[in-house]
């Protein structure tokens, strides 16, 4: 029977109802389930600040920007153009704060010594846009990791947390499941492959160091491997080659249509693109 105070995390949405729907069918009391994004903004606390909203965000930017050397980066100020431009900036500023990265360290890198002053400009818009959160007592995503407290209310509501790890964590995100861990059993749920290698071995510099290409189970407060089995999953890859790129539109629909007509719940399939922006594309012609 499973604990009232046991919570189990997930990476999306469609994890998460996946698993629901599968508890019902169980008896006793069902684990608390939350999204891993959700669990991050549970567990930390900003003192005396507020997380700035959407908007606000972009015309403070904006804002930011109002200096000589910004113009540097061709990228338009005029308010439609700005918005659309801002993510941008957001998602940059963003991964660096998360990997823990300084604009010292990133210039020092061989891939943006041509890009020192556009870095030192990118810099100075971000020291400008801190001055003007601090000054309305707002913060950012990119100043949470050097600007946060643990929610220990929250944690100690949870005997043990299971999460069920897929893909990359940041350096912030495991450096915080860490800080998590030593306030309360934390078990991680993970399978290797020598497409994360970079994820293990960052697991490693934590003192776990895991089997490659099998399904692990291991506690991240005592450092200990608890269950290790084979991952045979395997991937019926089929590939087809076209010649003009908007043919991939009609073979993808093709390919989905068949899987259907094949007894698949359309629910079930998952359509993954290398380049986002051609997600239109496949929007114009579904119906």
């Amino acid at each position: 029977m499973l604990s009232r105070n046991q919570l189990h995390i997930y990476p999306t949405s469609r994890a998460l109802r996946t698993v629901s729907e599968r508890l019902k069918k169980e008896e006793g009391f069902l684990p608390a389930l939350m999204r891993m994004d959700e669990f991050e903004r549970r567990v930390i606390l900003m003192e005396n600040k507020i997380q700035v909203d959407p908007l606000q965000r972009i015309l403070l930017l904006r804002e930011a920007a109002a200096f000589d050397r910004f113009e540097t980066l061709n990228v338009n100020r005029d308010l439609v153009r700005f918005f659309t431009k801002s993510d941008a900036l957001f998602k940059f500023f963003e991964e660096l704060a998360a990997e823990d990265v300084n604009f010292e360290t990133l210039a020092q890198a061989d891939a943006y010594a041509e890009f020192e002053e556009h870095l030192k400009i990118l810099e100075a818009l971000l020291h400008n846009y801190k001055k003007l959160l601090d000054e309305k007592g707002y913060t950012d995503k990119a100043f949470i990791p050097h600007a946060y407290t643990l929610n220990e209310g929250f944690i100690s509501t949870c005997a043990r947390i299971e999460i069920h790890l897929e893909g990359y964590l940041s350096h912030f995100e495991l450096s915080l499941l860490e800080e998590v861990s030593q306030m309360t059993e934390v078990i991680v749920h993970y399978t290797t492959s020598r497409f994360n290698m970079k994820m293990q071995e960052r697991f490693e510099t934590y003192g776990i160091k895991l089997p490659n290409n099998k399904k692990v189970v291991f506690d991240l407060s005592n450092k200990t491997v608890l269950e290790v089995v084979p991952n045979t999953a395997k991937i019926n890859a089929k590939v087809y080659a076209v010649e003009e790129r908007e043919e991939q539109v009609a073979l993808a629909f093709a390919q989905i249509q068949k899987m259907v007509d094949d007894g698949m719940d359309a629910r079930d399939i998952v359509l993954i693109l290398p380049d986002e922006s051609f997600k239109e594309h496949f929007t114009l012609f579904d119906k």
